[in-house]
């Protein structure tokens, strides 16, 4: 269950596996045959070695096993989750919750409030966390993107 599990910061090396993490998740959601556009404009947009290299992205293992990750960014007036991703078979299981809370923790030594660009599929879940919807974005024809913020005070 959840309660073993522990974060690390990510390596530079583990870019790949963090990629493929993201397009998994994307994929579980179907934004791969709903959404082609979207899906291989992510596709093409992923972290490289030294983004993760240069911003703070952490790992949640369990039991050595990677469960899932985030990452962060500082901008000149807030910071931005990046990403938040889990495997798609442990959804549901309360790394989600985890992650975000390790997340805020993270994030409150950065700024006093946090960016969310969020996945259609994960609003929900940030809305519950406690981040308020500002607009939606297209990113690509009938695909949206939630801009949300979570005040970190």
């Amino acid at each position: 269950m959840a309660t073993h599990a522990q974060f690390r910061r990510a390596r530079a090396e583990e870019a790949d596996l963090l990629n493929e993490m993201t397009l998994a998740g994307v994929r579980h959601w179907g934004h791969h045959l709903n959404h082609p556009d979207a899906y291989n404009g992510l596709a093409g947009d992923l972290p490289t070695p030294d983004d993760v290299a240069e911003n703070p992205v952490f790992i949640l293992t369990h039991d050595d096993e990677v469960i899932g990750f985030y990452g962060l960014r500082q901008r000149s007036d807030h910071v931005e989750l990046l990403r938040m991703f889990q495997k798609v078979h442990l959804i549901g299981r309360g790394y989600g919750r985890i992650m975000w809370d390790h997340c805020i923790l993270q994030a409150a030594e950065l700024s006093d409030r946090m960016k969310i660009v969020s996945d259609p599929a994960a609003i929900g879940f940030y809305r519950a966390m406690g981040a308020i919807l500002h607009e939606t974005r297209e990113v690509a024809p009938g695909f949206s993107l939630g801009v949300m913020w979570y005040e970190l005070t």
